[in-house]
């Protein structure tokens, strides 16, 4: 390596560590936000799922990336269903990512839905609860 191969190479280290620096600190003013928001956030999903056990799930099943047939399989629902029960989570409302792989699609829900305790909150453990009797 050159001298000046060795200066740009410093100087893409320095600009890497900057970006790392800001994606922490916006990470860390998202979940700011997200936990000051904690009841509008809880209020919202409360309307989104009602007393939906499916969709109370879909939110438990989406914590880690799943695809389409995966998601619609564990919920016991015909895959042709699975939009119907996913839509009000995604797009504008950020609860739920849609990623697309080929001709494949995944979810995974976003971080906030974890913080603010989705799984253990009084609201939706009860529906959690009973989707999982409902499987067995």
């Amino acid at each position: 390596m050159t001298l000046d191969d060795d200066k740009l190479q410093e100087e893409l280290e320095n600009i890497n560590n900057k970006l790392e620096r800001i994606k922490s600190d916006t990470h860390n003013l998202s979940r700011i936000s997200s936990l000051s928001n904690k009841p509008l956030i809880v209020n919202e999903l409360k309307k989104i799922i009602g007393r939906s056990k499916i969709r109370a799930a879909i939110l438990h099943l989406t914590k880690y990336e799943i695809s389409a047939g995966e998601l619609s399989s564990a919920l016991g629902i015909n895959s042709a269903n699975l939009r119907m029960y996913i839509k009000p989570f995604l797009g504008n409302k950020g609860y739920i990512a849609e990623i697309k792989k080929g001709n494949y699609r995944f979810f995974q829900r976003a971080e906030l839905v974890d913080l603010i305790g989705y799984e253990t909150h009084e609201d939706f453990e009860p529906l959690l609860k009973a989707w999982e009797e409902k499987k067995e």
